[in-house]
């Protein structure tokens, strides 16, 4: 991400310097415009072991009280999904995304939602904000207080949630398409052949 060059000090004006940004399969991950569950879904793998990385307990702080639905290796809380097909339809059932993540570029689970139609709700960390534009097609905050709010406010606004998914979905269909992850290598092999190779730099 640019966010990643800028961290590791690369500049983004040298032509040599490139990001390949992530590809979802848009296909797979779709939005089947079904009726969905007022819930908030979230799904990350060993959790609770993981917080410092994966907010657990910020997660925890945020979800109480409210109407949740998770999924991941996390034993006595949830389970792991058996398939892809199994995980497409949880996607379609839930309206809301929540992402608690605190360091990682951004969580895949986070754009395999967005792509499925739904209204992301997450931390503004690494390069969320680059995916995620606030009030547009999610709602971001690193402040608990508001995260909490924006779940409220979504769980009693299913229209506006449906708007958020239906353009968190257009996002990943136009900049992180598996088409675009494809042209952006080749685009590399290419530099790689004609002026790394050649000698050329």
């Amino acid at each position: 991400s640019e966010y990643s060059c800028k961290e590791w000090g690369f500049d983004l004006n040298d032509s040599h310097t490139g990001v390949i940004h992530h590809g979802i399969d848009t296909q797979t991950f779709i939005d089947r415009k079904e009726k969905r569950e007022n819930v908030l879904l979230s799904i990350v793998n060993d959790w609770k072991n993981r917080s410092y990385f994966c907010g657990f307990d910020l997660w925890q702080h945020i979800a109480k009280d409210l109407p949740v639905s998770v999924y991941g290796d996390n034993p006595g809380l949830s389970r792991v999904t058996t398939s892809v097909e199994e995980l497409v339809d949880i996607h379609n059932k839930a309206s809301i995304f929540l992402n608690t993540s605190l360091v990682s570029p951004v969580p895949m689970s986070l754009m395999e939602a967005m792509s499925s139609g739904m209204a992301p709700i997450s931390t503004a960390t690494c390069m969320i904000p680059e995916i995620i534009e606030h009030g547009k097609n999610g709602l971001i905050s690193n402040d608990p207080e508001e995260l909490r709010r924006f779940c409220i406010q979504l769980l009693n606004e299913p229209e506006y949630a449906r708007e958020l998914g239906d353009n968190a979905r257009k996002t990943i269909e136009e900049r992180y398409s598996l088409s675009a992850f494809v042209d952006n290598w080749n685009k590399v092999f290419d530099t790689a052949i004609n002026i790394v190779y050649t000698g050329e730099r």
